[in-house]
C-alpha cells in the first residue's frame, strides 16, 4: 500500500486502477455466451490491460457514488431530453450501463451501449432487470471495432480521466462521432477545458519532505534527497482547495468535441503568465477540468483567446447558471472523485505578492503506450531570470501511484510491465 499522500484523501478518489505485469492475461479460447456474435481482431497489450482494468466493481462504485458526476450527466440528458427521445443514443464505454439507462429512461428509442471491458455482461444483467432490452443494445468491444445497424442522433461518454486526457479515450469519442454520428448530432459532454495555476501547500512539503530533518530526535536529513525526488518524480492526485492556488487559472486547452481533431489531442502545448496573488512559495502547479453540455447549435461556447483567465470564469459561471449544465473539478467546487492533478517540485519556489509566475506546459500521448501521457512543465519566477532560474518538471505520467480504495490490491493493475494480448470478442450482449 502507498503512502496516503500519493492516495490521495478524498473518499471520492477516482480510482482508476493501476495495470500490473502480474495481472492474469484474459481467457481466450472460450465459446460466446448465447445470442452473442464474435468479431475478427484483437486488443494490443496496453488496450487489453486498460479495459480489464474496468472489469473490477470497485472503479464503477467509486464513479457512480460521485454524485457531482453522476448528477451532472443526469441533469444533461434531461436537459437535452427533447433531442434525445425518439431517438438514436450511442453510449461508448458504458461500464455498468447507467448512462445508457438515464438516456433510455429519457425516451431514446434505442441505445447502443459500448464496452469493451467485462463489465459489458453485467450491463447486459442490468439492463435485462431495468425491463429495457427493447431499447438499449449492449455492445461488448470496442467501438472502433462495432457494426451498428445505423448512424446515431446523439454520443455520450464519461471520458475525462484525471488531468482530463489520461487514459486517452477521447480518440474514441471523436471515432465514434465521425462514423456514426449523424449531421447536427448531440454529443455530451460537448466541450472540455483543461486549467492549470500554481500551488502552495507548506503541509504537504512539510509531511513528505522537511519530515526526515527530525524523526524522532534523529537527523534524518540524509534522506530529503530521496525525499524531494519521489515527491516530485510522478503527478500526485489529491483535493486541494481554493486556498491552495495562489494565482488565476491559466487555460491549458480548451476542447470543442464537435471539431476537435485525434491529431490535435497527441500533443497539446500552452503557455501561460499569470501574477502570484500572496507571498508564498509554489510548491507545484494544480491542473483540473470542467466539461459543458451543449448542443451542436450553441455558439455562447466559443470564448474568445483574448480573454483574461478571471473574464474566462466569470463568463463560463454566468452560462452554468443559466442555460448549461456544468461539471466542474476545480478546487473551490465540490470535490469529484477526480480530484486535482498536482505535479510537485523538488524546491519551492519562493514568489512575491503580485510577481508575474510565466512559463508554458507540453501534454503529449506517449509513444511507448497512448493510455499515458508526457509532461513537460517550464517555469520562471519573473519575465527576467537566468537560465539556471528556469524551473522544470518533466515525466511520462503513467499515474500508477494511484492506489484503489474500492479495489483489493491483488486487484489493483498497474500500467506498466510486460503482458500477454488475447483475442478481443465484438459481442452483442442483449
Amino acid at each position: 500500500m502507498l503512502p496516503s499522500h500519493l492516495n490521495g484523501h478524498s473518499p471520492l478518489a477516482r480510482r482508476r486502477p493501476r495495470l500490473s505485469a502480474s495481472s492474469p492475461p484474459a481467457a481466450t479460447g472460450e465459446s460466446p455466451a448465447a445470442g452473442t456474435t464474435p468479431a475478427a481482431g484483437s486488443l494490443d497489450e496496453h488496450d487489453r490491460i486498460y479495459f480489464q482494468s474496468y472489469s473490477h466493481i470497485g472503479i464503477h462504485e467509486a464513479m457512480i457514488k460521485d454524485r457531482v458526476r453522476t448528477d451532472a450527466y443526469q441533469s444533461a440528458i434531461m436537459h437535452h431530453q427533447k433531442f434525445i427521445e425518439g431517438k438514436v443514443v450511442l453510449d461508448v464505454g458504458c461500464g455498468t450501463g447507467i448512462l445508457s439507462v438515464f438516456c433510455a429512461r429519457a425516451g431514446a428509442k434505442k441505445v447502443y451501449a459500448v464496452d469493451a471491458s467485462e463489465m459489458a455482461t453485467q450491463a447486459c444483467e442490468i439492463v435485462k432487470a431495468n425491463n429495457l432490452t427493447d431499447q438499449i443494445v449492449v455492445i461488448h468491444g470496442r467501438v472502433e471495432d462495432v457494426d451498428l445497424e445505423e448512424k446515431v442522433d446523439v454520443i455520450i461518454s464519461e471520458w475525462m480521466g484525471y488531468m482530463l486526457l489520461y487514459e486517452s479515450m477521447l480518440p474514441s469519442v471523436l471515432f465514434a462521432r465521425d462514423k456514426w454520428l449523424k449531421p447536427g448530432g448531440l454529443i455530451l459532454p460537448s466541450h472540455a477545458m483543461l486549467f492549470m495555476a500554481p500551488i502552495t501547500n507548506p503541509e504537504r512539503y512539510e509531511g513528505s519532505v522537511d519530515f526526515w530533518c527530525d524523526v524522532y530526535g534523529i537527523n534524518m536529513s540524509a534522506l530529503v534527497p530521496l525525499a524531494k525526488k519521489f515527491t516530485s518524480e510522478e503527478p500526485s492526485i489529491e483535493t486541494i482547495g481554493g486556498e491552495n492556488v495562489i494565482s488565476w487559472p491559466s487555460v491549458v486547452k480548451h476542447i470543442n468535441c464537435y471539431n476537435f481533431t485525434v491529431e490535435e489531442f497527441k500533443s497539446i502545448t500552452a503557455e501561460y503568465k499569470v501574477s502570484s496573488m500572496m507571498l508564498a512559495p509554489i510548491h507545484g502547479f494544480g491542473f483540473w477540468f470542467e466539461v459543458e453540455f451543449n448542443g451542436p447549435q450553441d455558439s455562447s461556447h466559443n470564448i474568445p483567446s483574448n480573454l483574461n483567465p478571471p473574464e474566462i470564469i466569470q463568463k463560463k459561471r454566468r452560462r452554468s447558471s443559466e442555460d448549461t449544465v456544468l461539471l466542474s473539478t476545480a478546487p473551490e467546487d465540490e470535490p469529484t472523485h477526480w480530484q486535482q492533478t498536482i505535479l510537485y517540485f523538488p524546491d519551492p519556489i519562493e514568489v512575491k505578492q503580485d510577481q508575474i509566475v510565466e512559463g508554458s506546459v507540453t501534454v503529449s500521448q506517449s509513444k511507448e503506450n497512448p493510455r499515458f501521457l508526457n509532461i513537460h512543465l517550464e517555469c520562471s519566477p519573473s519575465s527576467r531570470v537566468k537560465a539556471d532560474e528556469v524551473h522544470y518538471w518533466s515525466g511520462t505520467s503513467s499515474l500508477d501511484s494511484v492506489a484503489s480504495l474500492h479495489t483489493p490490491s491483488e486487484h489493483v493493475p498497474h500500467l506498466k510491465g510486460p503482458s500477454h494480448s488475447s483475442a478481443s470478442a465484438l459481442q452483442s450482449c442483449c
